[in-house]
């Protein structure tokens, strides 16, 4: 029985055993894929430990997103997710220094190799991409990439346009003795640095990879794309400029600072509104003006201190009209001048506002020659509209005036050579008209920059003191004559009456420019400043002059009696002027007296001090032939003056709608702002 029952239980064995063997596989295949499972958990858990990485992609980075890696960190046991992102910051196109360390500098200049540097594209490349990744969906709805992507593509965009621009308006010329004015010669480029950055440090509020700058490089930025600031407030955080289908936005974002966001809401243009690309735009923006008496031999890119006042002609600061009052100040002008500007009862225009005047006489030329591009930021609060005058007009007013016999002026060789330049300007006016480029003809901004060449030779030749009394007695006078309230007056009417029309008499008064027509505008203008403005400045200045130039002695400082100046003044027109007579100009001082002589005819005893400058106690005066030597100077300075402010304002130009929001202090600030 034991034998017969062997093979039965030798086979219930095989078939427990085999039942067992298919309970191990599938139990194996099960903790297989349970392993597999948990370790693409894992694996999923490490992954996902790269935070950021899904947004640094195409649609938000373009091709900045080639950057992009994961790091492991075996010490945290995750991965650390590392791109890059650009530094932006603008400098001269010669520049080899950049804000980042060992990192080349590429300049953004619109060839195919800055494009592929900068790793941007073309405005239309750029939007084609864009609907590839997008899938076609309607733009005014996409908002994933960052705005710095469409910044750089648009900075492209810029000098493409504006240097194709200038090289077909170079063909429409006549023949110039040079090439047109290439992107080397710039003194102001945009250019951006790659930077490492990780997405470990981006703030919880950002969502983006943000490229960063500074807040003085931004505002420079913004004035070259023609981008004007409508809103500047610091306290508040609130910042907006709009213009040349652009606008940008600032706020600022807690643990990270200012960040500004720019968007494209409209169409742009870059060809003559380009703005000139020079360094002195950098002081443009924030309110300064650098003037035809900088010295150029230091190498000097922006003022060292800006929230310091300057103390000389070497920059002037028309940012608001606190600045400009500061700046009469700093020209000499008395407290009543300075004070029209913190008074909101006064005027401070004729035919345009004043401080255009004073920025046309003594700002320096920021032209580039064989250049077309006109276009500066606005230093001033001012809005410069040209539809309520002619310049082209004023400047044949000029030349009719300082060719009148009757304005009295001396035939120096400077005026002669003023009244050859204002012909030659007319020539040059009137061939513009017949151009192909009407009003903007390269032959008629050499010739304009030409004429100011010659005005700055003789302007920096002359006496600087002189130059100075010069424009000092002339916006005192200018001034007042605009703040008159007295008006034209009776007479002048009926001078209007019995001469025949207003053509037949010369305009008195400030008043008259609003009632005249536009043909009769400028005429009257050139009245009021050759034949009044022109008069009462010459005999100020020169007196001026003589009191500081020639005074010998000063007065204790515990005497009361009057000054040596005022004493033997009144002797020497006495002495030399009949009673019914007024002296046309003021007459040299003689020998001054020890000591001063009292009302009774008693002499004083309280000595002089002696404080002529060393230099000139050996020079006796000239008497009456200084005196007209220096009435001579005085009419040639400020003829010189007048046609250099007609001959800047022609060849640079202004946005109507941009005006100065006071931020002088931000002038070379290295403050980092970031754009979103």
């Amino acid at each position: 029985m034991n034998n017969s029952t062997s093979p039965d239980n030798s086979g219930g064995s095989d078939g427990g055993g085999g039942s067992s063997d298919a309970l191990n596989w599938v139990a194996l295949v099960v903790s297989l894929v349970a392993l597999v499972g948990t370790l693409a958990q894992v694996l999923q858990q490490y992954i996902a430990s790269a935070a950021g990485y899904s947004n640094c992609g195409e649609s938000v980075m373009g091709k900045w997103h080639e950057s992009k890696k994961r790091i492991f960190r075996p010490t945290e046991l995750r991965f650390e997710v590392q791109f890059e992102t650009p530094v932006i910051f603008v400098c001269p196109a010669t520049n080899k220094n950049g804000p980042v360390r060992n990192q080349p500098i590429h300049f953004i200049d619109g060839t195919s190799e800055s494009l592929r540097k900068t790793r941007a594209l073309l405005p239309k490349e750029e939007e084609a991409q864009r609907q590839t990744l997008q899938e076609g969906r309607v733009h005014t709805a996409d908002n994933e990439r960052a705005s710095w992507v469409t910044l750089l593509s648009q900075l492209q965009s810029m000098e493409k346009e504006s240097q194709e621009w200038q090289q077909q308006h170079y063909k429409n010329n006549p023949p110039q003795p040079f090439p047109p004015a290439d992107f080397r010669s710039h003194t102001l480029a945009v250019a951006l640095q790659a930077k490492k950055r990780s997405w470990d440090t981006m703030p919880a509020d950002v969502r983006k990879p943000y490229a960063t700058t500074t807040i003085c490089h931004l505002l420079e930025i913004a004035a070259m794309m023609g981008i004007y600031w409508k809103e500047f407030d610091r306290s508040g955080d609130r910042y907006r400029a709009e213009g040349n289908g652009y606008m940008l936005t600032g706020t600022n974002v807690p643990e990270l600072g200012l960040l500004f966001s720019f968007q494209i809401c409209g169409k742009s243009k870059f060809r003559e509104n380009r703005v000139i690309p020079v360094d002195e735009v950098k002081e443009l923006c924030c309110g300064f003006v650098s003037t035809l008496f900088q010295d150029d031999s230091r190498d000097r890119r922006r003022i060292e201190f800006p929230n310091e006042d300057p103390k000389d002609l070497s920059f002037l600061q028309l940012g608001s009209l606190r600045e400009i009052a500061e700046t009469m100040v700093l020209i000499e002008c008395n407290t009543d001048t300075a004070n029209y500007f913190r008074s909101d009862d006064t005027k401070h225009g004729h035919l345009f506002p004043v401080p255009f005047e004073l920025l046309g006489m003594l700002g320096k030329t920021l032209h580039i020659r064989n250049s077309a591009f006109r276009m500066l930021p606005n230093p001033t609060p001012y809005h410069w509209d040209k539809n309520f005058f002619n310049l082209r007009r004023l400047v044949k007013e000029y030349w009719k005036k300082i060719h009148d016999s009757e304005a009295d002026l001396p035939p120096t060789d400077q005026v002669l050579q003023l009244e050859n330049d204002a012909k030659d300007l007319l020539a040059a006016l009137d061939a513009d008209k017949r151009s192909k480029t009407p009003g903007n003809s390269l032959p008629l901004l050499n010739k304009l920059h030409d004429i100011l060449d010659g005005c700055d030779a003789f302007l920096k030749a002359a006496d600087r003191d002189l130059v100075r009394m010069v424009v000092r007695e002339h916006f005192q006078e200018v001034l007042k004559l605009i703040n008159d309230k007295s008006g034209p007056g009776v007479d002048a009417d009926s001078r209007s009456t019995q001469s025949g029309g207003y053509q037949q008499r010369r305009a008195e008064h400030f008043d008259e420019l609003t009632a005249a027509s536009p043909e009769e505008r400028q005429e009257a203008f050139m009245d009021l400043y050759f034949f009044k403005v022109l008069r009462k400045v010459r005999e100020r200045a020169v007196m001026s002059y003589r009191r500081r130039q020639t005074t010998r002695y000063a007065p204790s400082v515990r005497s009361r009696a009057v000054s040596v100046d005022s004493v033997r003044e009144a002797t020497d027109e006495t002495m030399s002027t009949p009673a019914s007579a007024t002296p046309s100009r003021p007459i040299s001082p003689g020998p001054s007296p020890t000591y001063l002589g009292t009302q009774d005819g008693a002499q004083s005893t309280v000595p002089l001090l002696h404080v002529q400058p060393p230099d000139r106690a050996t020079q006796p005066l000239a008497g009456m032939d200084r005196t007209v030597s220096l009435e001579s100077q005085a009419s040639a300075i400020w003829c010189t003056l007048v046609l250099r402010m007609l001959c800047w304002l022609l060849l640079h130009d202004f946005n109507k709608k941009d005006v100065q929001i006071p931020k002088s202090e931000l002038l070379g600030s290295r403050q980092p702002v970031y754009i979103a």
